[in-house]
């Protein structure tokens, strides 16, 4: 069983930037002692949103797609399930030091941080399993 190290450090890479672009708006709130104005607070959500997409379907689908030109010595099923395991666990600690960062929060926070991270966890193992298909798939076809 030969799997890689690269989609999973990337996912990781890519899963903290992601837990800090999702909550700019957060931190913009929370720290400041003026609060911005509502223009401002969706032009931080929406670069956020299209940073995460170029880190997710740029960064993370290119690397899945160049480990998958090895060939078939790759065993895809672990490289895709350590990098949605690794991926979402990088996603709930940077989402949760953030949270922690700018003060006490309540349960529903935190259960919809953990579902949050269940989310990214799947999104990016989905996309690394794209890309390493595809990989595969320009090898032999």
């Amino acid at each position: 069983m030969d799997w890689s190290p690269l989609p999973p450090a990337t996912a990781a890479a890519v899963a903290l930037a992601v837990s800090l672009t999702r909550s700019v708006t957060t931190i913009a709130i929370g720290t400041a002692t003026d609060v911005p104005g509502p223009g401002a607070l969706t032009l931080y959500r929406l670069g956020g949103r299209a940073v995460g997409f170029v880190l997710v379907y740029g960064l993370l689908l290119g690397v899945a797609y160049r480990v998958g030109r090895r060939g078939d010595a790759l065993d895809v099923g672990p490289t895709t399930l350590a990098t949605g395991l690794v991926g979402g666990v990088a996603f709930l600690l940077g989402t949760g030091a953030i949270l922690a960062w700018i003060g006490p929060q309540n349960v529903i926070v935190a259960v919809g941080t953990v579902g949050a991270a269940v989310g990214v966890g799947v999104e990016l193992a989905v996309v690394a399993l794209a890309g390493l298909s595809l990989g595969r798939l320009r090898t032999t076809g």
